[in-house]
């Protein structure tokens, strides 16, 4: 069809080019009729002309007539003086006067008729100056005609030679075109994903390229002017038709996962993608078939890994914690023995013991409370959730002061500026214990004499809280599990630390502090996130609504 349309538009332009050609013609026939009347214009003003002088010349002669006339009505007069002299005379003299008078009357009437042909010819004279008059003006008339013509020619020349490039554009377009659906037929055939295509309208296949044969068995006769729903291959979607309705209207439609079974009866998990376009005036859907039965097998090996290495991780941080339960322990089971031993010289003071042991039962309850919090499901936790207003600034300086003697180990300073005096919802206990974990974490990985700022700010509903330290970083590769449960990096763990990397704010080194962090910002609906600054050291930011009082 682009073909035929092509072919038209080139007949088009050179039935154009043929009338501009035409009329070229006219218009050179035009000025050579206006060269011609203009010569016989000139030709009659020649004649004109020649005939005013040849009349000027008959008025002289008729002048000069007149005069002879004149002349001879003298003579006519001398004679008939003459005449009247000679009747005195003889007979003879008589018929000489006679003779004489009828000459002189022939020579009037003459006279006459030539003076009536003066006068003629002088009408003569001015009728063909009308004549002359006339023929000018025609001739000026053709002339603005050629003119017009002239131009009209000139502007059909543009018009066509604009056509011209027009028809030149048409062919360069439809070359392109014709190039581009080589090309697009190309990709449609050596194309590694299965496509269909449809008529909107209808629903019936009028395409489908070799990928599609070949994954699912069918042949193109097999999918040609069938519906969709009737294919067997397809009788696994669930209401397509409805499906088919929806792609009319929306324009697209999309399947991320969905078993497809091959004429040999074969299932192949696909994603399937539609959507609506023109294509040659007609509307039609393109649905993209990509096999996905390989991915699934690399997803399914790599989410089993995973979920295989995080237990692995859990397993060596259940027994880091068990090994970290055990110094406590020991050490709660030292002090009761020395209480015990009253037979001794300086058994320990009971009270003393007890608070030692106080100490360690409370670092063991820590230790199990963050094990139970990271461990336990979500909902189960959310319950348990206090939500009481709090304010923002308190909270802070409360975190401040419990995180100063960890602090002052190494001589780094806390700053907290310009924290907003406002009130956000939440369970005080929790949101503490973020806060003093991103602290602690930031004091552990601090450099000596060093420092820490904490930042808040309001912004869109939220309170924006930022833990900013001048440490040794977090390594590129670990920054997107920081917040992972049980994640410890080797790097920290060379060191014996538990900070950046790490995530274990309580110094359990079970690698749970970031992802306690973590936890209790998404409950309280609010998040954390983690970037390395450009010279040296991280900062932690948290996102947290001010209005989550009716919040789950």
């Amino acid at each position: 069809e682009k073909e035929k349309t092509r072919t038209k538009l080139t007949v088009k332009a050179k039935q154009l080019v043929a009338i501009a050609e035409e009329k070229e013609g006219v218009r050179r026939n035009l000025v050579v009729t206006a060269q011609e009347l203009a010569s016989i214009a000139k030709e009659k003003e020649d004649v004109r002309r020649k005939l005013a002088v040849k009349a000027e010349k008959l008025r002289l002669k008729a002048l000069q007539l007149a005069v002879t006339a004149k002349e001879k009505e003298a003579i006519r007069d001398l004679l008939a003086v003459t005449a009247k002299q000679l009747a005195l005379t003889a007979k003879d003299k008589e018929d000489v006067r006679r003779r004489l008078a009828v000459t002189a009357k022939q020579l009037a009437t003459i006279a006459k008729e030539k003076e009536y042909v003066r006068r003629k010819l002088a009408v003569t004279a001015k009728e063909k100056e009308v004549i002359r008059d006339k023929l000018a003006t025609t001739a000026k008339q053709l002339a603005l005609t050629a003119k017009e013509r002239e131009d009209v020619r000139r502007k059909l020349a543009v018009t066509a030679k604009e056509l011209g490039l027009k028809a030149e554009e048409h062919l360069k377009t439809e070359t392109e075109l014709k190039e581009s659906e080589i090309r697009y037929r190309r990709l449609f055939e050596s194309a590694h994903d299965g496509v269909l295509i449809l008529d909107l309208q209808t629903g019936r296949i009028t395409d489908v390229n070799p990928f599609l044969e070949k994954i699912l068995d069918y042949s193109k006769s097999e999918f040609l002017n069938k519906k969709l729903w009737d294919i067997g291959t397809f009788d696994n979607i669930r209401a397509t038709k409805d499906v088919f309705e929806v792609i009319k209207l929306t324009g697209e439609f999309r399947y991320d996962d969905l078993p497809l079974e091959t004429k040999s009866g074969q299932l192949i998990e696909v994603e399937v993608v539609s959507n609506s376009y023109i294509a040659g005036g007609v509307k039609v859907i393109q649905c993209n078939v990509r096999d996905i039965t390989e991915r699934k097998k690399l997803d399914l090996a790599k989410e089993t890994t995973r979920l295989l290495e995080e237990e692995r991780l859990k397993v060596a941080s259940i027994a880091d914690a068990t090994h970290e339960l055990r110094t406590p322990l020991a050490i709660i089971r030292g002090n009761v023995d020395l209480a015990l031993r009253s037979q001794l010289k300086n058994p320990k003071n009971p009270r003393s013991a007890l608070r030692a042991i106080n100490y360690e039962i409370e670092h063991l309850s820590n230790m199990l409370s963050d094990l139970t919090l990271i461990t336990s499901e979500k909902s189960q936790f959310e319950i348990k959730i206090a939500r009481n207003k709090i304010n923002l600034r308190l909270l802070i300086d409360r975190v401040i002061v419990r995180c100063k003697t960890l602090a002052y180990k190494k001589n780094i300073s806390i700053t907290a500026n310009n924290i907003p005096d406002l009130a956000i919802f939440g369970d005080k206990a929790y949101l503490e214990k973020m806060l003093v974990n991103l602290v602690k974490n930031s004091i552990d990985y601090g450099e000596i004499d060093g420092h820490t700022e904490i930042l808040a700010k309001e912004s869109k509903g939220f309170v924006v809280i930022t833990i900013t330290d001048d440490g040794i970083g977090i390594a590129k590769e670990d920054l997107p599990h920081v917040f992972d449960r049980f994640y410890r990096s080797n790097k920290f763990l060379d060191s014996g630390g538990s900070g950046s990397g790490s995530g274990s704010g309580s110094g359990s080194g079970t690698g749970l502090g970031l992802a306690i962090v973590k936890w209790i910002a998404e409950v309280h609906s609010g998040e954390v996130s983690v970037k390395n600054l450009e010279n040296k050291g991280s900062v932690f930011r948290v996102s947290l609504p001010i209005n989550a009082k009716n919040r789950p």
